[in-house]
């Protein structure tokens, strides 16, 4: 009985989860981002690599898809990823990585709010990373409507130094709820 009693209570609290079933009503892309890797990057530093002037034209957006701002409840992250351009080398020397939004006057080390991250990046990691949304209920709109911001990839962990110097793009995408 004592098992069927714990059955229960988990379906109970599973069925009470809210779940968003609309969809969104529009997705803001934010493509072909690049930055550099340094062939000198080795563990167990930390980097910060800068992306800044990121224009995202997300007001330009909305008004071209008929949305006012007042009708927004939340800009969350949706989805990024890491792309090495001409596949120079693999990612699997990254052990932890996130990507973080700056205010265009926020150009220091850890500035802003984290929006993705990928801990711990799979071994056998190939020319492409794809990243987590730090959290899909955090709001990032006073980020995100801005005219421009900064971008800042961390380099959290490495588990080896890059094999060269060479350019990663990084794209990403938020949702308009």
């Amino acid at each position: 009985m004592n098992n069927f009693s714990i059955l229960l209570a988990g379906l109970v609290l599973l069925l009470s989860c809210k779940k968003e079933t609309e969809p969104p009503m529009l997705r803001i892309e934010v493509k072909n981002l690049p930055f550099e890797v340094n062939a000198g990057m080795q563990p167990p530093n930390t980097y910060y690599l800068p992306i800044n002037d990121v224009m995202i034209n997300a007001m330009n957006i909305l008004s071209a898809n008929g949305i006012d701002t007042a009708d927004i409840s939340s800009i969350r992250p949706s989805r990024a990823t890491l792309s090495v351009v001409f596949q120079e080398d693999r990612l699997d020397y990254l052990d932890a990585v996130s990507v973080r939004l700056c205010p265009f006057d926020d150009i220091g080390t850890n500035c802003g709010r984290e929006v993705f991250y990928r801990d711990p990046v799979p071994f056998d990691e190939g020319y492409e990373l794809d990243l987590v949304p730090t959290s899909s209920q955090n709001d990032y709109q006073e980020l995100v409507l801005q005219n421009a911001l900064n971008v800042q990839v961390k380099f959290e962990r490495l588990r080896k130094s890059p094999s060269g110097s060479y350019n990663i793009t990084l794209n990403m995408e938020f949702e308009v709820r």
